[in-house]
């Protein structure tokens, strides 16, 4: 009897139950085929570059064209590495968008039922879509702002302007602060589109928190939006991660807690999302 209960316990085809390890792989390995797989999840990124790239050396080419023509205040006043890393916020937007396709596109078409049904562990599936975003996010992120910096770095240097390299003090940290910030807001796209189900809800959701929600906060008090709301928005926090020296209006945060406010922003919108993917039918 102990046989026959143990032999029904590996399932009817005589297989033992797959690990998690083998469970998280074949959710990986099936986010990452979707991803490739889809037109906009290659355009976009594609877009991303072109764009970052082609307006971070476009605003350092003009700096050089107009530099002869500038008094001694301005040119006191030009800062090489935030004139160069001065398109993250837009950089930032492209991601926002890839993150929320990640998660709109399988709704559109009624994908996500195909998926949870393969995998009805929907934690498992939410959290195999944000590693492989978040590795894609980062790559891409990587990718635009070594290759703007390099390029743009050069362009001010072949126009005798003040320029920085990688090995000057603080630069590198300041380039990898826009590869994370743009990374995170790669997954709070994504994030905020399982909460939202619509591709344009989603996009919504991350220009109205890198934009609109600054621009709302602008109509408090002072003094309560410099202390407790405007250091901790997503913009100006990312600011303080990639510019050396931000220039906001109001108060801004120190890098540290701007890493780790930025990382609070993932981490609520992820577990919020796992909770809304749990609850709701696809």
């Amino acid at each position: 009897m102990s046989h026959t209960m143990a032999a029904l316990s590996t399932g009817s085809a005589g297989h033992a139950p797959p690990t998690a390890y083998r469970r998280a792989r074949a959710a990986l390995a099936a986010e990452w085929i979707k991803l490739r797989s889809l037109r906009s999840m290659l355009v976009t990124p594609l877009l991303a570059v072109i764009v970052s790239i082609g307006l971070a050396n476009l605003v350092c080419f003009n700096w050089v064209k107009k530099w002869p023509h500038l008094d001694a205040a301005h040119k006191a006043g030009f800062v090489p590495l935030d004139t160069n890393l001065n398109f993250v916020i837009i950089g930032a937007i492209f991601l926002g968008v890839l993150g929320a396709l990640v998660v709109t596109n399988e709704y559109g078409h009624g994908l996500i039922r195909t998926t949870l049904a393969a995998t009805p562990q929907r934690g498992l599936v939410l959290a195999a879509k944000a590693v492989v975003l978040g590795l894609v996010a980062f790559m891409v992120s990587a990718v635009i702002c070594f290759t703007a910096f390099f390029t743009g770095q050069a362009q001010l240097s072949g126009g005798h302007l003040p320029h920085v390299s990688l090995g000057d003090p603080g630069v590198l940290g300041h380039v990898l602060g826009a590869v994370c910030y743009m990374t995170a807001v790669g997954l709070i796209g994504l994030f905020g589109a399982v909460l939202v189900r619509s591709a344009a809800a989603a996009i919504s959701v991350v220009f109205a928190l890198l934009f609109v929600l600054p621009a709302l906060v602008s109509g408090l008090p002072d003094d309560i939006a410099k202390r407790d709301i405007v250091p901790y928005l997503p913009t100006n926090l990312g600011g303080s991660l990639y510019l050396s020296h931000p220039h906001h209006a109001v108060g801004i945060a120190s890098t540290p807690i701007a890493v780790l406010a930025t990382a609070a922003w993932v981490v609520v919108l992820g577990v919020a999302a796992a909770f809304t993917l749990r609850g709701h039918d696809a």
